[in-house]
């Protein structure tokens, strides 16, 4: 009777050493994705304080932040595009630009400044205000520990009203849509992998 009982705690200890194990790495892979926002834009054309109306150039700041603990980010190159609303429902291009693929150390935050030539007007008054579109695209892995995570896929936008100044309205960086991820060729990414199988190693602990 002594050795099956021993022989029993031996078992229900493997089996708890197994769950918290799972339930460790999980945790450990578990990721939350970086945060968008466009913190900064001036538009010399529209300051009515200046007699800048042939400078069709847009300014701008993006600022990235990574929530993560105990994760880094490497970014792809972050691809944004701006456009200049001509009715409540549509939109004409501006231009694009390009900010350098970069890595970003865990609870960082990152600024990239950057700018573009406009290829049409920027002035398009909608219900005499000036409304733009700006939207951004990359692509991210996650570093946990010394490996890398698949690629994510990100993108994001929001709209942004100009003042009679050239900058945007409000001082406060305005967040780039939800940046949900789409994933590559339908595959699960490695940490959704993990959340799936937490539920079992939590029954597997409440039997034991």
């Amino acid at each position: 009777m002594a050795n099956s009982d021993s022989c029993c705690a031996r078992c229900c200890s493997f089996i708890i050493a197994i769950g918290l194990t799972a339930l460790f790495l999980w945790l450990s892979l578990q990721v939350d994705e970086p945060k968008c926002y466009i913190d900064y834009i001036y538009v010399p054309a529209l300051n009515k304080s200046l007699n800048s109306q042939r400078n069709h150039t847009l300014f701008f700041t993006l600022k990235l932040v990574n929530p993560n603990k105990d994760k880094g980010i490497q970014y792809d190159a972050v691809s944004l595009t701006f456009n200049v609303f001509v009715s409540l429902n549509a939109t004409r291009p501006l231009g694009n630009a390009t900010v350098d693929q970069f890595y970003q150390g865990h609870q960082k935050k990152a600024s990239k400044k950057g700018s573009l030539l406009a290829a049409a007007n920027f002035t398009v008054p909608v219900n005499g205000k000036v409304f733009y579109r700006a939207d951004f695209a990359t692509a991210v892995k996650y570093k946990i520990l010394f490996w890398y995570t698949k690629r994510d896929r990100l993108w994001g936008g929001a709209n942004v009203e100009i003042g009679d100044s050239g900058l945007k309205v409000y001082r406060k960086a305005i967040r780039l849509g939800n940046s949900l991820p789409v994933i590559e060729s339908g595959a699960p990414k490695l940490h959704e992998c993990y959340r799936a199988l937490l539920p079992f190693f939590l029954a597997v602990l409440v039997i034991a």
